[in-house]
């Protein structure tokens, strides 16, 4: 009899991500820039997550979109438990967690679920097996609704071959010295960085392999036992997903990195002739992967793909609103492409992040700008990409949804605020402007709530920290070092919150965290 995790790492529980494509807001955004229309977000939709997690996103989503209806799946009973704790504590209605596998899903009863506007599987497809990505297609087929859209991420194959006998190294390690699966897998790999350093030959021919594996000292273990332990970690090509998902009756539109669609920074200029010269979708996928030796894929398609006329797009497009993250003030930006560190243009990109600082923008505004007047639609949307993928904008909510996100989104801050504080360790905090998770310092998420309540006496705020970090046996942390002397770890933190109030609350007022007022 088959176990009911079907190979999959379940021993320790998945950490607690947030992936910012999968948002509503990111994909329609998406979708419109790459020349479809996407489902209506100002008026209700449904959004579904397959492998789910912690539920946190669906939390996040739920809360800034009142209007919309999240679902998460998950076979992991103690990932769902994890959402619906988190969404009960928010007093959310809108986020519902349901404990079923793929086939489950496939196999309920009609009318048990309903369709969705929007399906989203992260870091699912290629650490399954190919008879569960059959289910997940069966599911995707028969629950996403005619002009939804599907987002699905996986390992791609041209980045990730150095690393195919590797993996398999991890898993023969694991099974010889048995135990919990994120201590083995750390175990594993140092053993691997041992072979490194004797000279082992196939690292010599494969030099990406330590840099890849250098990377993961800073990892939580977890995520390294879900990442490299499972019984099946499969780097697959555009193609092979293409082929199972087509049985779902998708099509591709692009890429949800969004600078992953523009050629000329995707691929270096020699490769970039090679995919003007083929018309063929397939071919120019596999080349792009090739061209830039991409390791991770966020595909995004769509339940029928025809495409509006040229002037419904640019009216769909004049109404997106994008919104400033807070980086105006640097001097030089750099965006990673698929050619390397892209710097920008910034007598381009000044004016406008200075205008995104004032408030939300529309790409009808955008264009009108003085840097973008006399450019083609063609320009506007690529600096659209760039802003988004470069973490400088972030599409907007609707905004007659304000209000009811506006309280919904201050109760789940409350509660990430009320589970760090007890140990816990989640980086975000949810924003009712955007609509998506705004990365936040661990002291920033104690700190809201206080702000809300009108306490923002310095001070006060210092020794609330320090409260809290005393509370759960935690220590204020300096250059990746504990402070063990309580004078300097004061003074440290009385530095980490003065800096927070006077750098950040302006971000705060404009994605809507704290009142604007």
């Amino acid at each position: 009899m088959a176990a009911w995790n079907d190979g999959y790492v379940f021993d320790v529980a998945y950490t607690t991500g947030f992936y910012r494509e999968i948002a509503p807001g990111w994909l329609s955004t998406a979708a419109m820039l790459l020349g479809h229309r996407p489902p209506d977000t100002t008026r209700p939709f449904r959004w579904a997550e397959l492998g789910c997690g912690h539920g946190l996103s669906a939390n996040i989503f739920a809360a800034s979109h009142p209007h919309g209806e999240f679902h998460g799946f998950d076979f992991n009973p103690s990932h769902v438990e994890s959402g619906r704790r988190l969404a009960a504590s928010t007093g959310l209605g809108n986020a519902h967690f349901h404990e079923l596998s793929f086939e489950d899903m496939a196999n309920a009863p009609e009318g048990r679920l309903p369709q969705f506007d929007f399906m989203v599987a992260h870091g699912i497809w290629s650490w399954v097996s190919p008879a569960t990505r059959e289910q997940m297609m069966a599911a995707i087929r028969r629950y996403l609704a005619p002009g939804g859209l599907l987002y699905v991420s996986y390992n791609t194959l041209a980045g990730w071959t150095a690393m195919l006998p590797v993996q398999k190294f991890i898993r023969e390690y694991a099974r010889v010295h048995p135990g919990n699966s994120a201590e083995v897998t750390q175990a594993a790999i140092g053993y691997v960085r041992e072979m490194i350093k004797g000279d082992a030959a196939f690292f010599a021919g494969h030099p990406s392999v330590a840099a890849r594996l250098e990377a993961t000292a800073s990892m939580d273990g977890r995520y390294l036992a879900h990442e490299y332990l499972n019984a099946n970690w499969d780097p697959t090509t555009f193609t092979q997903v293409q082929d199972v998902l087509g049985e779902a009756k998708v099509g591709y539109i692009g890429s949800a990195t969004l600078i992953e669609n523009i050629d000329a920074v995707a691929v270096p200029p020699a490769t970039l002739k090679l995919i003007q010269g083929t018309n063929d979708l397939r071919m120019r996928e596999m080349i792009r992967d090739f061209g830039s030796n991409r390791a991770f894929r966020r595909d995004l398609y769509r339940r029928g793909t025809d495409q509006p006329l040229s002037g419904e797009q640019r009216e769909m497009l004049d109404g997106v609103h994008l919104v400033g993250t807070g980086r105006e003030k640097e001097q030089t930006i750099q965006i990673p492409t698929g050619i390397g560190q892209l710097g920008l243009r910034m007598d381009i990109y000044t004016p406008i992040l200075t205008r995104l600082a004032e408030g939300p923008m529309s790409i009808r505004d955008l264009r009108q700008t003085a840097v973008l007047a006399q450019q083609p639609l063609s320009e506007t949307l690529q600096a659209a990409a760039f802003m988004m993928t470069g973490g400088l904008a972030h599409p907007v909510v609707a905004p007659q949804t304000a209000p009811a996100a506006t309280v919904a989104t201050q109760a789940l801050n409350t509660a990430i605020a009320g589970f760090n504080a007890l140990g816990g360790a989640l980086p975000v905090l949810a924003s009712p402007v955007a609509g998506t998770a705004v990365t936040a310092d661990f002291v920033e998420t104690l700190m809201l709530p206080e702000l809300l309540a009108g306490r923002a006496e310095p001070a006060a705020l210092v020794e609330m920290v320090l409260a809290r970090l005393a509370y759960t046996n935690r220590s204020v942390v300096r250059e990746g070092k504990p402070v063990t002397d309580a004078n300097e770890a004061r003074t440290e933190m009385t530095a980490t919150v003065n800096r927070l109030l006077a750098d950040r609350m302006g971000l705060y007022r404009r994605l809507g965290l704290v009142p604007a007022g």
